[in-house]
């Protein structure tokens, strides 16, 4: 088979917060994602985070990276942070730790203050319940200081119990589809999120950073 076409691509970073349970019986995201995303072509490496505190030391450590030390000299490549949970209304589940939507935001604020990396922050979030999120809200009336950037896009889950099976076909498609269109025309965005739905699984959402009225705008494709 051929390679596939010269797209963008991103990097990747992918944290999975599994039950024990679900290390037993083999249920998760990372390690197929990571393996089709490879594939796709995307620099991507995966973590395990089993509780608040590993959630926090691997954002600051993500934080750090720094766009010189690419050997192969790539300028503004997007960098996204996939996280796969359990979670509810309320929040994020690492571990025994719930992480509510406002301590999130926390957690990931050295994301939005990269000071050494000039590529667009990418937010994505595959749990139940992730439609419910309160992030944006947060980005919103907190993000007041000129080192905060909120992340671009914040695509999440859309449907309230997405299954693994499901989830995963969802963001193989999505990691395959997005690369062939630019962030900026929030149209194609949309129509990557409508092919993701034509696939009949999970159904998949943006929010949409606009820097001008300091908020976020929302998409779900519809039937």
């Amino acid at each position: 088979m051929s390679t596939t076409p010269r797209t963008t691509r991103l990097r990747l970073f992918i944290i999975e917060a599994p039950s024990p349970m679900d290390l037993l019986q083999h249920r998760g995201e990372a390690p197929a994602l990571t393996s089709a995303c490879a594939l796709i072509g995307h620099e991507v490496t995966s973590f395990m985070a089993k509780s608040k505190a590993e959630l926090r030391k691997l954002c600051q450590f993500i934080a750090d990276i720094d766009s010189d030390q690419d050997e192969h000299h790539r300028r503004g490549v997007p960098l996204c942070l996939h996280l796969a949970a359990h979670g509810n209304r309320q929040g994020l589940g690492f571990g025994k730790d719930l992480v509510k939507w406002e301590e999130l935001f926390d957690l990931l604020t050295p994301l939005c203050q990269m000071q050494n990396y000039d590529g667009d922050f990418i937010l994505i979030i595959s749990a139940c319940e992730a439609v419910k999120q309160k992030l944006t809200s947060h980005f919103r009336t907190k993000a007041t200081k000129a080192t905060v950037r909120p992340p671009v896009y914040l695509f999440t889950t859309a449907d309230a119990a997405p299954t693994f099976p499901g989830a995963l076909v969802s963001w193989v498609v999505f990691y395959h589809q997005l690369p062939l269109v630019s962030l900026t025309d929030r149209d194609k965005v949309k129509k990557v999120l409508k092919r993701v739905k034509a696939a009949g699984a999970t159904v998949l959402m943006y929010s949409r950073w606009d820097q001008a009225k300091r908020r976020y705008f929302h998409y779900t494709p519809r039937s």
